[in-house]
């Protein structure tokens, strides 16, 4: 089992950097502004398109003035988020009262449609709009959003349902993509391991269910912290951290060049000079919160079974300080795997290389956080072992168990049913009370296992 811990813990690594990812797409930074629901409802917008399988550009980062929000599917869009259909038209126009985004299509808030139709076809008919002079044309200009005005208010802010259910949206691929990989691998190493295809393919699905909702959970939190003044002011002390590393690694030419190329080869898409500088500054910000939340996150069922009596506090801790020790040199092993991916193999290396990476600083990072803890405190499981074998050494002695052959036969039995599975050594653990009773849970492990030696 310390295998697939430290597998899962490699998997978090490399979640809490895609789901980081997840983060920078969106413009959190200006949700706060006084027009920040235009922002939220462009991500917003962006990324229904994208489930719907559109391609989608956000091309309106770059800051380009009258330039498209994005272009979906080769049409450029600009999101034009007003209280009023009127006020969602007027602003297409400058001072001077001229169409300002030729060859761009207009999108307004869900529900505004047919009244913004008639007021572009207003402005045609006033030559407002250079090279159209068909108020038909109207038709075409005016687009719906996915989402009204109200909404695009509250996607904005935390601590809502539109904006909580966007945040799932926005996490939703790194959430299957890392359940996915934990299914993989729980269940190869099961198999390996000699246990039963029926059992591991259940083991495999608890694991996945957990890991995908654990980085769910850890992805969503980060975003609605950040929508709150503590978290913009935790990002910036963040930003600056990250700043420190990434301007010493820029002064060199290497460093550069390796900069440069990770985060091209991380989001996509080709980016270079100051534009990689500052990707790789955000996205490292964004990485040490979700590097932190998918800890807790992945620390809270130990709480709750350490509540019901189910393990130690100081198994608790143990557990807490490996997984932080797991995911954050998974985490670092995403960044060198895929930095080693991008100059080998461009595009896909990078994601390959990351994964490889993170499981690999995961396992190392783990094993020796491990190895070092268990010099301070033993685990629970040692605890229950003792009163394990006494359990099984009554069994035999009851079952008339004589010969080394039929207690192997037994135990190979029990392993490809895994019978000592985690939680049975914590439910032995529940059985000995507050006391950690010895003989109570002796009694427990006989009755679990009378059945192998009985049949």
């Amino acid at each position: 089992m310390t295998t697939q811990k430290n597998f899962q813990n490699g998997i978090y690594g490399a979640a809490s950097v895609n789901s980081a990812i997840n983060v920078e797409s969106t413009q959190w930074t200006k949700y706060s502004a006084e027009q920040g629901h235009g922002f939220a409802a462009e991500d917003a917008n962006a990324l229904f398109d994208r489930l719907c399988g559109k391609t989608v550009d956000k091309v309106g980062l770059n800051n380009e003035l009258n330039g498209a929000d994005r272009i979906v599917n080769g049409t450029p869009i600009q999101t034009k988020y007003c209280r009023s259909a009127y006020d969602s038209v007027d602003a297409c126009f400058g001072a001077d009262g001229m169409f300002r985004y030729p060859g761009q299509k207009i999108e307004v808030p869900k529900g505004q449609k047919e009244e913004a139709i008639r007021f572009m076809e207003n402005r045609i008919k006033s030559g407002k709009v250079p090279g159209v002079s068909d108020p038909a044309k109207a038709q075409d200009m005016v687009v719906e959003g996915h989402y009204n005005y109200e909404q695009s208010l509250k996607i904005a802010k935390a601590g809502n349902i539109e904006s909580i259910k966007f945040d799932i949206l926005n996490q939703m691929v790194t959430c299957a993509c890392s359940a996915g990989l934990s299914f993989v691998l729980t269940y190869a190493t099961s198999r390996i391991g000699g246990i039963s295809r029926k059992e591991a393919l259940r083991q495999a699905a608890i694991q996945a269910l957990q890991t995908g909702a654990t980085t769910l959970a850890a992805g969503v939190a980060v975003q609605q912290l950040l929508r709150t003044q503590v978290g913009r002011n935790m990002a910036a002390g963040a930003t600056k951290a990250a700043k420190k590393g990434i301007d010493l690694l820029w002064k060199t030419d290497f460093g550069r060049k390796l900069i440069e190329k990770t985060m091209s080869g991380i989001l996509g898409k080709a980016i270079i000079g100051n534009a990689a500088k500052n990707a790789c500054t955000k996205l490292l910000r964004s990485n040490i919160f979700t590097t932190t939340a998918v800890t807790v996150a992945s620390t809270v069922p130990d709480i709750v079974k350490a509540c019901k009596g189910r393990k130690s506090w100081k198994q608790v801790g143990k557990n807490a300080a490996v997984n932080v020790t797991g995911a954050a040199t998974g985490a670092a092993g995403y960044w060198a795997g895929a930095a080693i991916g991008s100059f080998i193999f461009p595009g896909v290396g990078t994601v390959v290389g990351g994964v490889i990476g993170s499981i690999g600083g995961s396992m190392l990072g783990s094993a020796g956080s491990k190895k070092a803890l268990d010099k301070v405190a033993d685990d629970d499981a040692v605890l229950c072992m003792k009163y394990l074998q006494d359990a099984i050494a009554s069994l035999c002695e009851r079952a008339n168990i004589s010969s080394e052959e039929e207690l192997a036969d037994i135990m190979k039995r029990m392993k490809k049913e895994n019978a000592l599975r985690q939680s049975f050594f914590e439910k032995m653990y529940k059985a000995g009370g507050k006391k950690h009773n010895g003989e109570l849970m002796r009694q427990f492990a006989e009755n679990e296992l009378h059945k192998y030696f009985f049949v």
